[in-house]
């Protein structure tokens, strides 16, 4: 089995300005903690409660431990919104009221 070994940077020997370049290398490869993931479990379970029961997804967008950013939260709101505006109008045509 292969296994991943760090190399430990020997700093010593190095210019200023090496020393520099190798600190900003560091920080550029660090992953971003700011960045948004759109499959999370929770969120995709939200997805699927959109599609089957549009009230529910609404409460876990909204919920204060909803892992959704404001931009996502108002796409997701609007998205369940038309699904109920959609079932609403295909039951009253069906039930021939328009």
């Amino acid at each position: 089995m292969a296994s991943k070994v760090k190399k430990k940077q020997n700093l010593q020997g190095l210019t200023e300005q090496q020393k520099h370049i190798i600190k900003l290398r560091n920080e550029l490869n660090k992953p971003d903690p700011h960045q948004v993931k759109a499959f999370t479990l929770y969120k995709i379970i939200t997805y699927v409660f959109n599609v089957l029961f549009p009230p529910y997804a609404l409460y876990r967008i909204w919920c204060k431990k909803s892992e959704f950013t404001k931009i996502e939260r108002y796409a997701q709101s609007v998205v369940a919104v038309t699904i109920l505006c959609m079932f609403v109008l295909l039951q009253l045509e069906r039930y021939k009221i328009i």
